[in-house]
C-alpha cells in the first residue's frame, strides 16, 4: 500500500501519550498497532462525525495507484471540535493527509492522530498541547462541587495484563469464556458500561451537583446522569437492575462516600490482553458491590476519586482499588448523542 511505504520513508513516531489519548472510548492496542505508522493522503469522500467515534473516510491510490476508500478513525466529534478539528473542516472533495497507525482489522483503516490541509495547516487530535489546559483564571476549588477533567494518566493502557482473571470462581471463567470482547462490549451499544469505566473515561467533563437533597454525577460520556441518594441508608430490594446500578451516599467529613448496588451484568474491561492467550474481557455478575471515595485535595487542587470492587459471585477476592484524579475545568459539558459502533465503524441505521 503507497500509504504504508510513505510512512515508513519518513519514519512517523506515534508518541506514548497519543497512543493513551486514543484509547478513550475502546483500547486502542487491540485495533491499531502503533508500530506500523501510516500516512495517507487523498480526498475526503465523507466524515462521520460522532460520539464516541469519528470515522474520515479518504479516497487515495494504494500501492498499486488503483483508488480506494481508506476508512481511519479518531475520538469523538465533541473532543476532536474541542481541539480545533470541526466538521465543516472535512466536506466531501477536501484534500487531506492524516497520519496515524494501522488497523489490525484492515488495510484500508487506521487510527488517525493528525490531519495536514491543502493549505499547510497539521493539527492534532488531540489539540495544540495535548488535553485542554486547566483555564488560569478559574477560581481555587473548595469542596467536590463543580466541572472537572480527567487529568492525564501517564502511559495509560486501557488493555493489557488484567490480574484478577488469576481470581475468577468457576461461574466468573464461564461468563468470560463466552464473552467476545470485539462484539458483545456494552458501548457497542451505547451501554456506559460501569462505574469505574465511566469514571475513566478522558477528555469528556464531569459535573458534581446538589439536587434537593441528593447529589447528581453527570458525565458528559455517554450522557451519563447518576442520582447519589443521600437520604437512604439500603438499596431497594427488588429495585431495577442497570449498568450503573443503584447508588446511596454520605459524607465522611469532607468525602463523599457512594455505596451502589443493584447491578446488571457487566463488563469490567473490555479488553484483557496475556501472551499466548486470545483476547478476552473481564466480567462482573449482578453480586458486584462497588464503594467510590470523592475527595478534594485543596493543595493541589485535584478531584481524588478511589474505587473498591467486591463481586464474590465472579471473584474469589476483592479488586485492587482503583484511583483517579480530575483537575478543576470550565468547559460546558454538550450532549454526546451516542451512536452505536461496531468493529469496522458506525452501525448505520
Amino acid at each position: 500500500m503507497r500509504a504504508r511505504q510513505i510512512a515508513s520513508r519518513i519514519g512517523i513516531i506515534i508518541s506514548v501519550l497519543c497512543v493513551a489519548e486514543a484509547s478513550a472510548h475502546h483500547s486502542f492496542a487491540p485495533h491499531f498497532d502503533s508500530s506500523k505508522p501510516v500516512s495517507i493522503e487523498g480526498t475526503v469522500t465523507e466524515y462521520e462525525g460522532r460520539n464516541p467515534h469519528s470515522y474520515l473516510h479518504i479516497a487515495a491510490a494504494d500501492e498499486n495507484g488503483r483508488t480506494r476508500e481508506y476508512v481511519c478513525e479518531s475520538h469523538g466529534v465533541t473532543q476532536l471540535t474541542r481541539n480545533g478539528l470541526r466538521p465543516d473542516m472535512f466536506k466531501a472533495g477536501t484534500k487531506v493527509r492524516v497520519t496515524g497507525s494501522q488497523s489490525r482489522h484492515s488495510a484500508y483503516m487506521c487510527f488517525f492522530d493528525s490531519v495536514e490541509f491543502a493549505d499547510g495547516r497539521k493539527l492534532s487530535v488531540n489539540g495544540p498541547a495535548g488535553p485542554r489546559p486547566v483555564a488560569a483564571t478559574a477560581a481555587a476549588r473548595k469542596d467536590i462541587f463543580g466541572t472537572w477533567l480527567l487529568a492525564p494518566i501517564p502511559n495509560r493502557s486501557t488493555s493489557g495484563p488484567q490480574p484478577m482473571m488469576q481470581f475468577l470462581t468457576p461461574a466468573g471463567q464461564k461468563a468470560v469464556a463466552a464473552y467476545d470482547p470485539f462484539r458483545d462490549d456494552p458501548t457497542f451499544r451505547c451501554d456506559p458500561v460501569g462505574v469505574r469505566r465511566v469514571w475513566g473515561a478522558p477528555a469528556t467533563p464531569l459535573e458534581i451537583a446538589r439536587q434537593d437533597k441528593d447529589i447528581v454525577l453527570r458525565h458528559e460520556w455517554m450522557d451519563v446522569r447518576r442520582i447519589v441518594h443521600m437520604n437512604l441508608t439500603e438499596h431497594p430490594k427488588a429495585g431495577a437492575r442497570s449498568s450503573l446500578g443503584h447508588s446511596i451516599g454520605r459524607f465522611d467529613g469532607d468525602t463523599l462516600v457512594i455505596d451502589t448496588a443493584n447491578f446488571a451484568p457487566g463488563v469490567v474491561n473490555q479488553y484483557v490482553e496475556q501472551p499466548g492467550q486470545p483476547t478476552r474481557g473481564l466480567l462482573h455478575s449482578s453480586a458486584l458491590r462497588s464503594v467510590e471515595r470523592v475527595r478534594l485535595d485543596a493543595a493541589r487542587q485535584r478531584l481524588v476519586v478511589e474505587v473498591d470492587f467486591v463481586d464474590p459471585e465472579f471473584f474469589t477476592q476483592p479488586f485492587p482499588r482503583a484511583t483517579l484524579e480530575y483537575a478543576p475545568s470550565d468547559l460546558k459539558i454538550e450532549p454526546f448523542n451516542c451512536s452505536p459502533v461496531g468493529l469496522t465503524g458506525t452501525l448505520r441505521r
